[in-house]
Formats: C-alpha cells, structure tokens, sequence
C-alpha cells in the first residue's frame, strides 16, 4: 500500500462564467509550470470552447491568474478543445487539439425574425461537427502562437461526430524521440462521419512528424479490436529511459461499459506495438511519466464511488498492482442533479527537480451565488516514498 505524503490541493483556476476543464500540464526549461486547459462558452461541458492556460513559477503552489492567456479563441462558428501540450529539446511548445464547427446562431428563421433551428431545450447550442485536428506553435515561451496549422491524420477520420472523429486528451502529450522525430498519441476510426467501417471501434494511434511538427502522417496503430468489441481511446504515452514507449489507454466494451485501462508497449519508437494487456487498474483516462527512481507513474479520473483522482505505481511501466495504487483527490462530482455531475478528473502529471509530483485535474466547485456548481481546474502536489516504502 502507497501513502503519499506532503500532500497539497490547490485551485489552479476557476473563472465564474466559463466552466474549465481537461487540463494538461507540462514543465517548461526555464522551470516554470504551463497548465493548459479547455475553456467552455458558458457554464457547462460542452467541448466547444478555446484553448487556454496559466502559470506557476513555484512549482505549482500557487497559479497566477494574471498569467492567462487564450491560445486559440472561439469564434462565432468554431471552437477548439481537448488541447495537449509539449515543449521540445529546442525549446518549441506544441499544442495540439480537436477543432469543431457549425455552433451558432441558427441560419433559418421562422415570422417576427424568430429562429427555426435554435438548440432543443436544455441544450446550450446547436449540434457540432468536428472538422479535423490542428497543431499551434509558440517559440517564445507561450507569450505568442503561430496560426492553426490542419494535422493530416489519413487514413483515420478527421471529421464528423464522435465517435468517429479524431480524439485525444490532455493527457495525451506529443513525445519527442531521440532522432529528433515526433510521435503525437490519438484515437478515432477509419472513416468519415456515419461511415465507420462496418462495426468498427475506437482505435489508439500515433501520428509521427520527422520535421518538429509542421507536417504529419499515420505511423502505427497501438491498439484496435478487430472482433469490433473493445475500444481503445484517451491513450497517455511515455518513453522509458530505457528507449520503451508505454502506452495506457482508456477502454470500453460493447455495448457501454468502461472497461479496467489496457497497456502496448514498443521497442522501436513506435513502429510496432505488441498486443494490448488488460491491467488490475480501472480508471479513465491515464496520464504516464517515468519518475526520477525509474519508476512509471500512472494517474487516472475514477468515476465511480469514491470518486476523485487516483495513481498507481510500476516498477518497469508493464506490470502494474493494484495494492500500488493510492488515492490522490476524493470527491469532485456534483449533485446528480447536474447534468454530467460525473465529469471529473482528466488528469495530467509532471515531477519536478526536488521530487514533487504535480497532478492537475477538473472538479466541480461552488460557484458564488449560482444555483449549480462549475468545472475548475486543480493541481495537487504530493511526494512518493521510495520503491518498497509505504
């Protein structure tokens, strides 16, 4: 049993008008902390916001607000979410995300000017469309982005309505290899929208980039069902010291249940991936480092009761115990009430210089004098005994 110790839980940011969600967070060069995050319209999840973030410049114990910043904004008729996040040997940071369409207003109008096509009821905007994936670049820390470049993702789907649409998370870092080569962890299907092939199921995949990510193409499959059972989605990706990529993903089973989080492994940067094994874990879904004793850190949302955010520890990053895993955050749904009350955690992690582990999430929180709670954004900083400790 793992007992984390120094344990600190911090609201990382939390804006009164705009639910905040799906957090990724990375260390910079410089020392400093960039924890990204998707930015709702309104008060609710809907993915289809703007990719934001904040900064901490000491080690995640305090976040400044005044250091928000807006990567990508909405616009009346696009929006963007699921941002990832990652900085290069050359100092770049790429962030990449699902792009989305079609929000509002309505084009049909019906007498006295009054809209046709307006959402149904409870709905706080007409349906999306995801229209493909996109990647930003920043050469100076953050303080300015290039423009939207398209990520070609071929031959799985870049467009149309989920599930057949290209997915990541926050969790879902770019990982860059030692020839200077990208690999950027996704899921989706072959297809287009409504035209998956026959039965077909989620798959986890990597994109591989030889020119620090201006351009991408399909390099190799890491999980897929072909019995059309199990999908695999929401994949967190590490390489080992040692030169092996780890890959954790997300899991269901037809028809609608969330599975425990299978593992695939690859001993030649991705090109090849060994069959998918089910782990002791359930959770969804997972975010991956190696820490500074080699050990492989895990942590994952846990939507059920307890509910919060949880971790598991391995020692070579394949096999994985359950009496290692330990509790990171209790808590953080709201009334079952609220619609999607269950919508936590999405957790991302990084270790810093002294050992601290820092794991950024969403929760719900009150929201001053509004009736419903909101998704914010939290960090908690922890510290793990060493291998054999308790």
């Amino acid at each position: 049993m793992i007992t984390p110790t120094d344990v600190e839980h911090v609201l990382a940011y939390q804006d009164p008008r705009h639910a905040c969600n799906q957090g990724s967070i990375i260390k910079l060069a410089n020392g400093e902390l960039m924890l990204g995050f998707n930015m709702e319209r309104g008060l609710f999840h809907s993915d289809s916001g703007q990719s934001c973030f904040v900064r901490s410049s000491d080690g995640g114990q305090t976040w400044d607000a005044a250091t928000f910043q807006v990567v990508w904004p909405w616009t009346e008729h696009g929006g963007n979410w699921d941002c990832a996040f990652a900085q290069t040997s050359d100092g770049t940071i790429l962030m990449h995300t699902r792009v989305c369409s079609f929000i509002a207003p309505s084009a049909l109008k019906d007498g006295a000017d009054q809209t046709l096509g307006a959402p149904p009821p409870g709905r706080p905007e007409r349906l999306k469309r995801q229209t493909g994936y996109a990647i930003l670049r920043s050469e100076d820390l953050g303080r300015t982005w290039s423009a939207p470049v398209p990520v070609n993702t071929a031959p799985i789907a870049s467009e149309g309505l989920m599930p057949y649409s290209v997915g990541g998370s926050g969790a879902c870092h770019i990982v860059e290899l030692p020839d200077g080569g990208l690999l950027m962890p996704l899921h989706g299907s072959i297809g287009r929208e409504f035209q998956p092939r026959e039965g077909e199921t989620l798959r986890c995949f990597v994109l591989r980039s030889d020119d620090g990510g201006a351009n991408w193409e399909y390099w190799s499959t890491v999980g897929y069902d072909p019995g059309h059972i199990l999908g695999w989605a929401e994949q967190g990706l590490t390489r080992l010291a040692n030169g092996t990529l780890v890959s954790m993903m997300r899991t269901s089973v037809k028809p609608s249940r969330n599975d425990n989080m299978w593992i695939a492994h690859s001993e030649d940067d991705g090109a090849s991936w060994s069959a998918p094994r089910r782990t002791t874990l359930w959770g969804f879904p997972p975010d991956l480092i190696q820490l500074q004793d080699g050990r492989v850190l895990a942590v994952y949302g846990h939507r059920k009761e307890p509910d919060g955010v949880r971790g598991c520890v391995s020692e070579d990053g394949l096999s994985w115990d359950l009496d290692n895993e330990f509790v990171i955050r209790s808590g953080g749904f709201a009334d079952p009430s609220v619609a999607m009350y269950w919508h936590t955690g999405y957790p991302s992690v990084v270790q810093l210089e002294d050992g601290t582990i820092v794991c950024a999430y969403h929760e719900y929180v009150p929201n001053g004098e509004a009736p419903e709670p909101i998704q914010a954004m939290w960090t908690t900083r922890f510290r793990l005994p060493p291998s054999g400790g308790s």
